[in-house]
């Protein structure tokens, strides 16, 4: 798997989305290549493929843990706030427009009224 960038999003539409999604910096690579690719091969809506990104994104970084080594400390709760805020934003966006952020529909009800009553 690789990870480049060529400094121009206009290169490649991977650079382009790579570079909507902030992952541009080469010694903190993100997502690879060919999960971007992927993304952009399976959704053609490009408001579900920034949706898909970040949530690879957010993902990604729940992965991380708060270390704490005598005074130096790495906290990635600031990293994933930012993502999910992204997704927030994209859910909102696909959510309005009616378009499904699954193979689901958009509105998956957890809970329902009554949904513990016994008839």
């Amino acid at each position: 798997m690789a990870w480049t960038y060529s400094g121009d999003p206009a290169n490649s539409e991977v650079d382009g989305y790579r570079f909507k999604v902030h992952d541009t910096i080469a010694t903190e690579p993100i997502l690879q290549d060919e999960e971007i690719q992927y993304v952009l091969d399976t959704y053609t809506s490009e408001n579900l493929r920034l949706y898909k990104l970040y949530e690879a994104i957010y993902l990604y970084f729940l992965r991380g843990v708060k270390r704490t080594l005598g005074p130096q400390q790495e906290d990635p709760t600031g990293r994933q706030q930012m993502a999910k805020n992204f997704l927030d934003d994209y859910r909102k966006k696909m959510t309005l427009a009616g378009t499904p952020t699954s193979t689901g529909p958009t509105t998956d009800p957890v809970f329902s009224m009554e949904m513990h009553t016994n008839d």
